[in-house]
């Protein structure tokens, strides 16, 4: 179910507000407060440098050894948090 989701997330996109200004780290990239931020699932989801061959079905991407190596946020179907 984890890569069906992956491949097919409810969402294109998170849509989110700036709560306070924040620095990027090792970056010149600052977002100020109340700027609006639009998270690419679907971009992510799909992106070659994050998962191998993304156009492949492959439920092995979520087994607990793959699943150690990815950045946790990067797979965000249904957004992160306690309520996702």
């Amino acid at each position: 179910e984890f890569e069906t989701f992956r491949k097919y997330p409810p969402t294109f996109a998170l849509f989110r507000k700036a709560s306070q200004t924040y620095h990027v780290p090792n970056d010149s990239l600052t977002i100020e407060k109340d700027q609006k931020v639009i998270i690419p699932i679907y971009s992510l989801h799909y992106d070659p440098k994050y998962f191998t061959d993304p156009e492949l079905f492959d439920p092995e991407r979520f087994s607990p050894e793959e699943k150690r190596k990815r950045i946790r946020v990067l797979y965000l179907p249904f957004g992160d948090g306690p309520n996702s």
